[in-house]
């Protein structure tokens, strides 16, 4: 049946659409015939609108004599109303780009892609940690910083750098440390990430005390900071803007409200929420959300991936009245950017 809708009723429903994108109130025919150059009557907008109601498309809220968008109309106007190429932000791009040459670390990648985006379209964002048990290790190195503390660096294939601080009870010696960046160097140097398993560790850990004269207690503490440097099964979630929600009048609602705030408060159920996706950019609109606190909401989400391996999320959440056009380019583009600026802070 949709795939039968007039030309009339396209821009009839995509009118309805911007109108009710800007207000966040239900469109009267007389709005449209006032706004809006149509070259048809305005008794021929309230039966097209009546017609759309019955496609399900529109929605006539209470006794208003308006219509507001249903969940199906926003899935027709992004599937097919949307114009042609969407605009990238120049600004993002410039910013992201001035990001690769200032952060280094990863947190601050996320948390400032996180707040970047959520302050280009005034909605929550959300970006992921890559996984990268795809990807290997290019290197691992121990550097003292003091007679007692060690920096552990691990840079990944995809350009991931990881920094931990090792506390030793006793001091090594400027050969003992050689030895032993020898030894890691080269068990550990182009290994995936998904083959340094625990009895990987435990058997390089046999080795390390048979060919060392070191204390067990300082190779047990360099294995545990390994293994946790590398086993990130739940990639950690950055999330900014939620302030944005408090803005948008659906959901003036205290129930609406605290639904949504509360899956925005736990973090499991975000991670789930951006990793049951299957296609490189999606938009879960309304219903179409799983997650039955989500349902008020729309969630336009892009997968990044990392050029040695691994991927990741960014995604917007908002209303279902949000700005697709807008949020989507620059969902996209911040997916797009992301595994650029990791890759440059790991050189």
């Amino acid at each position: 049946m949709l795939a039968e809708i007039s030309g009339r009723k396209e821009k009839v429903l995509k009118a309805i659409i911007q109108e009710h994108i800007l207000t966040a109130e239900p469109v009267g025919s007389r709005t449209l015939a006032r706004k809006y150059d149509f070259d048809f009557s305005p008794a021929t907008i309230r039966n097209e609108m009546a017609d759309l109601e019955e496609m399900g498309l529109l929605e006539q809220p209470h006794t208003s004599a308006g219509r507001i968008p249903s969940d199906k109309g926003y899935r027709f106007y992004v599937d097919r109303l949307m114009e042609g190429k969407l605009e990238k932000p120049v600004s993002l791009k410039k910013y992201l780009k001035e990001l690769s040459r200032q952060k280094s670390g990863l947190e601050d990648i996320m948390s400032e892609m996180a707040r970047l985006l959520s302050g280009m379209v005034k909605y929550t964002a959300i970006v992921s940690e890559p996984g990268f048990a795809e990807s290997k290790i290019s290197r691992l190195e121990l550097l003292p910083i003091s007679k007692r503390k060690l920096l552990l660096i691990v840079i990944t294939s995809n350009g991931l750098v990881n920094n931990k601080v090792i506390n030793l009870e006793s001091k090594l010696t400027e050969e003992e440390l050689d030895d032993l960046n020898r030894i890691l160097s080269k068990r550990l140097t182009g290994k995936k990430i998904q083959e340094i398993t625990e009895s990987f560790l435990q058997k390089l850990e046999e080795e390390l005390k048979r060919r060392l004269n070191y204390t067990a207690r300082i190779i047990k503490r360099l294995e545990e900071e390994i293994t946790g440097i590398l086993a990130k099964e739940e990639m950690k979630i950055y999330l900014d803007g939620t302030s944005y929600i408090l803005e948008q009048p659906e959901f003036n609602d205290l129930k609406s409200l605290k639904k949504i705030l509360k899956v925005l408060d736990r973090k499991e159920e975000l991670r789930r929420l951006v990793a049951d996706l299957e296609d490189e950019l999606e938009v879960k609109i309304g219903t179409e959300n799983k997650l039955q606190e989500m349902q008020n909401c729309s969630l336009v989400v892009a997968t990044y991936k990392l050029q040695g391996g691994g991927t990741g999320r960014v995604g917007v959440i908002g209303p279902t009245r949000m700005e697709y056009p807008r949020v989507i380019s620059s969902v996209d583009l911040t997916a797009e950017l992301i595994s650029k600026i990791i890759s440059r802070s790991g050189r």
